[in-house]
């Protein structure tokens, strides 16, 4: 069993289908909602956990794009730009999942990506808008 974090982008003439019922019962995947913002009239965006068989999870995510949703690997929409980031740890204490640390040896940033629900509280603190959200 694995699992992948998945940004579902639905446009307005689909917001209706049950695609993350569907994820649940034609593929038999755990699906944990992590954010939404969805709205009738002009689409929205749905974080989830996916779990499940990889195969099972990668044919899921492809029937969702076959039903008109877009799917973005949510890896790929926090971004952390190291070069810009000065490890001040403003960050820290504001993660929900403590997907953020302090390397004691180094003072250096650490991101566990696994850990992040993209919430934005870091991005929102960040002097130096080191880390972004696409969201």
């Amino acid at each position: 069993m694995i699992k992948r974090k998945v940004i579902f982008t639905f446009p307005p003439e689909i917001v209706e289908k049950p695609i993350s019922h569907t994820l649940m019962r034609d593929y038999d995947l755990w699906v944990n909602i992590l954010r939404a913002k969805i709205e009738p009239s002009s689409g929205g965006k749905l974080v989830l956990e996916l779990r499940g068989d990889e195969d099972m999870i990668e044919q899921g995510i492809e029937s969702a794009r076959q039903a008109g949703a877009g799917v973005t690997l949510l890896e790929h929409d926090v971004l952390w730009d190291k070069e810009l980031c000065v490890d001040c740890g403003a960050c820290i204490s504001t993660c929900p999942t403590q997907a953020l640390s302090l390397d004691r040896d180094n003072f250096k940033l650490i991101f566990d990506f696994e850990k992040c629900v993209a919430c934005g509280t870091c991005a929102e603190v960040c002097p130096v808008k080191a880390i972004t959200i696409e969201f």
